[in-house]
């Protein structure tokens, strides 16, 4: 095939891998129905309706006065980089979404669009590792494009996907040595999120490789130093109000910085931090990567590939002079290393990984070259690989869990009735309309996530005589609390009694969105997969059957995935009745 046509070709094929990327990052992009009810991303939406355009470029760089500076709209704590909500926010106000009811939307559609750029990157990348004529150039592209991970995150309106593409895009020019280029989205990556920063070793491995191939040190110097401070440039000018000052660190960013790393202390009490407790470091992420990160098909087939590889592979010293085999080095360090670190951590939430995805699937195609993996072997994984992923994007296609609720509650729970909610969690049912919002139910507030204390229990027990329904919008609690009996014996104790209609409540109603797909064929749900909830499905631990679910089809139980990965767009919502 001559070379244009190989080009056309090419781009015709990229196109169309971004186009169905883009499609499944924002197909349900209202998921939840303007009802804000992620809590990050809430914060960013407050965040990013209230703050304003400067006037000038003046107002802009003062820190104590400029409008867009969120600690001057009493948002004091703000540990997000500001160009993912500067850029939201200029958009919005050009296309006229400005303000709360509308801006998220924004940036959701920026976060798909972000996120969707990796795959272009991940193109350029592949044509510095294979063969201009191979078919797998596309293959990192293709994987990304249906990963749950990235799907999901990229129907949020947070800083993560922002992050992850400007780190892929350093590590992009890194591979083609164009060092000012890759500074520059080091630099932006940096006004991400500030755990940028953690790419700085890839950055110098890089450094050292051209050292080794031209052994130019003092142009080497001059490279590091001039891209240290483009970097250290771009900061200044998209993260102004880190600074007070031309170049002075501004001591509430300092002060910010230690308060979130205060948050990761197991001796601490910060509620979300309490799912940590029953977690191992390392075992859990790993456990989190493979079923809901990359997916068990190709999770299963890298490890298989890599074990085939580590025993045939012969590593020679010459092959650290290899252009493309410094790549791979790269690519495997990277993942490796920002695995061990993030998930030795005690706080290893699943988003904290999304900048080695790309890598991972980079890593499995460089392996599917090297071993030569069977062509139809390799469509069968594929094809797995893409069902997986859109087993995760069908929960998109369905109405919300907190919307079925909260609909539910209001037709059959008479206004006027006491119900409760979780503290720390969001209250149903949500305000729907003119006619059904929240204020036609009192609401009792259970501190279920305050230490285990007979004064505790005394307010709770008191509360408890008052109400008509006990509702639980998530299993933010329910599913953490239970698994530290030491730290919370009585609460622990409160929720199996409540599980079991020990406590004069029964229950009368579920509501749940697990992946998987509705098949109006069938008149059951079956549910796959493990669960720590064996009190709630009264099945084993793998494997239940609904025959009154709404939806009837195969799902995938995700209950052991972290919390953050269904209490946000399809959590499970449990509804008791005070009994006769």
């Amino acid at each position: 095939m001559k070379p244009y046509r190989r080009q056309l070709l090419s781009a015709i094929i990229l196109i169309i891998v971004f186009a169905l990327a883009l499609s499944l990052r924002l197909y349900g992009l209202n998921w939840d129905q303007n009802s804000h009810l992620h809590p990050d991303e809430r914060f960013l939406t407050m965040v990013s309706s209230d703050i304003s355009l400067p006037k000038s470029i003046s107002q802009y760089f003062d820190t104590h006065h400029s409008p867009l500076n969120p600690a001057n709209h009493q948002y004091g704590f703000f540990v997000y980089g500001t160009f993912p909500i500067f850029i939201t926010k200029l958009i919005a106000v050009l296309f006229n979404f400005d303000g709360y009811e509308k801006i998220y939307l924004v940036g959701r559609v920026l976060s798909a669009i972000f996120d969707t750029a990796s795959i272009v990157a991940l193109y350029f990348i592949s044509k510095k590792i294979f063969d201009k004529k191979s078919k797998l150039l596309f293959l990192p592209s293709f994987l990304y494009a249906f990963s749950v991970l990235p799907i999901q995150l990229s129907h949020f309106y947070a800083v993560d996907t922002f992050l992850s593409l400007f780190m892929l895009l350093c590590f992009t020019f890194l591979c083609y040595r164009k060092y000012w280029l890759s500074s520059i989205c080091f630099g932006l990556a940096l006004t991400c999120k500030i755990s940028a920063i953690y790419l700085l070793p890839i950055i110098g491995l890089f450094l050292l490789f051209e050292l080794i191939n031209h052994r130019k040190i003092g142009q080497l110097i001059l490279v590091t130093i001039a891209s240290g401070v483009t970097s250290l440039v771009i900061f200044r000018v998209f993260q102004p109000y880190a600074f007070d000052g031309l170049l002075r660190i501004n001591p509430l960013f300092i002060e910010n910085i230690k308060t979130l790393q205060s948050y990761s202390d197991p001796d601490s009490w910060f509620p979300p931090a309490i799912q940590w407790l029953s977690k191992t470091p390392l075992i859990f992420s790993l456990q989190n990567i493979a079923y809901w990160g990359v997916g068990l098909p190709i999770f299963i087939s890298l490890v298989v590939a890599l074990i085939l590889f580590i025993t045939q592979a012969k590593f020679t010293l010459k092959s650290i002079t290899n252009p493309k085999s410094q790549i791979i080095i790269s690519v495997f360090v990277w993942i490796i290393m920002l695995y061990l670190y993030q998930g030795s951590q005690f706080a290893h939430t699943m988003r904290y990984f999304i900048p080695i995805y790309p890598f991972i699937f980079l890593a499995f195609s460089y392996l599917v070259d090297k071993l030569s993996i069977n062509r139809h072997l390799l469509s069968i994984i594929l094809i797995l690989h893409l069902i997986w992923g859109l087993a995760f994007f069908s929960i998109y296609s369905r109405p919300y869990s907190r919307i079925q609720a909260s609909e539910w509650i209001y037709d059959h729970l008479p206004a006027g009735s006491n119900l409760t909610n979780e503290h720390w969690d969001d209250a149903l049912p949500i305000t729907l309309s003119p006619d059904r919002y929240l204020q036609l139910y009192p609401l009792t507030t259970l501190n279920l996530y305050d230490f285990d204390t007979i004064e505790k229990w005394d307010i709770i027990n008191e509360q408890l005589k008052t109400v008509d329904y006990i509702v639980m919008s998530s299993n933010r609690l329910w599913a953490s609390i239970p698994l530290v009996p030491s730290k919370y014996p009585i609460t622990t104790r409160f929720y199996q009694d409540l599980f079991d209609e020990k406590l004069g409540f029964r229950k009368i109603a579920q509501f749940q969105s697990y992946p998987g797909f509705s098949l109006p064929f069938l008149h059951s749900c079956y549910y796959f997969g493990p669960t720590n909830y064996p009190y709630l499905v009264n099945q084993n631990r793998w494997f239940s059957v609904d025959n009154h679910c709404q939806y009837p089809g195969i799902y995938i139980r995700d209950d052991i995935a972290e919390e953050a990965f269904s209490v946000y767009d399809h959590p499970q919502i449990l509804i008791y009745q005070r009994s006769e």
